[in-house]
Formats: structure tokens, sequence, C-alpha cells
């Protein structure tokens, strides 16, 4: 029988960041092109676009970037629009610290999903290590969070049928 993936196999990948656990090689290296133009101002962009940034860099085919940059928006982190037949401009959904809340409550959410009890014991031990100063840091920044309107997290596109 073959093994269950999970996002939990991701969690090991090696890696200064997290999101390289979150997101596969090349949609990394299109969700932070994407971040990178928003904050610039530039809202948004084509595969073709995109395509020949990552070109510059190292070989890619276009195909391979617009079934990415598909699946980044049927999974709620780019919105797609037509522009005509064929060509169609994305645009960031959510901005990278936007979706690594979002995700880090999807971490902790199927944690206490998947184990409960035990979970939430192993974050009161790693909270009762924790220096008291970067408590009140981190009691600072959940009072943020908490300020700042719901976000549900990402939003399948509206044609998505899939369930």
């Amino acid at each position: 029988m073959p093994r269950r993936w999970s996002w939990y196999d991701r969690m090991g990948r090696p890696g200064s960041g997290s999101l390289n656990k979150l997101l596969g090689e090349l949609e990394l290296e299109i969700m932070e092109r994407m971040w990178q133009r928003a904050e610039r101002g530039e809202d948004q962009a084509t595969v073709r676009e995109i395509t020949t940034a990552i070109q510059e860099q190292r070989p890619v085919a276009y195909t391979t970037v617009m079934t990415v940059m598909g699946h980044l928006a049927e999974k709620g982190l780019l919105t797609r629009t037509p522009l005509d037949k064929k060509t169609h401009l994305y645009r960031v959904a959510m901005s990278k610290e936007e979706f690594l809340a979002w995700s880090s409550q999807q971490v902790v959410d199927t944690l206490l999903q998947d184990f409960g009890d035990l979970a939430l014991a192993q974050f009161l031990e790693a909270v009762e290590q924790t220096n008291p100063k970067r408590i009140e840091q981190l009691r600072a920044r959940l009072a943020e969070l908490k300020s700042q309107s719901p976000n549900t997290g990402p939003e399948p596109e509206a044609d998505d049928e899939r369930a």
C-alpha cells in the first residue's frame, strides 16, 4: 500500500524559510515574484511576464508556469481575470504575511484536530520555556492579528467545481 502524503511531510523539508514548507519550488518562485511586483505597485501580471522573469535566472517552460499559476489561482493565492481568449491577468490575492498567518492557523487547527489535548500540552510546554519578553511580543502580535479584519484564507476560484 502506498504511503499517504500529508502536509506533515512538508514540515520536514530542508530550508531556512517556512514558505518552502508550504509551497512547491516553482509555486514559491512565482509567488515571490508576484509579491515583489505587488510591493512595487504592479498589481497584475501575465503568465508571459512571469515566465520571462524566471527565464532570466533559469530555463522554464511557459506551459509549466501557466499550469502552476492556474493552480495558485485555484488555491486562492492568486486571482485570475480573462484579458482575452488566451491571456489572463493574475493578481496577488493575499500578501505574504496574510498567507503565512492563514497557513500557520491551518497548521495549528490541523494539529489540534489530529492530536487534541496532546498538541495543546506541547504548545503550553513551549510557551512555558519561552522568554517572558518574547511572550509579551507574542501577546502584542496576537492583539494586532485579532484587531485586523478576519481573513478566512484563500478562496477557490468561483469556476472551480472540485470538492
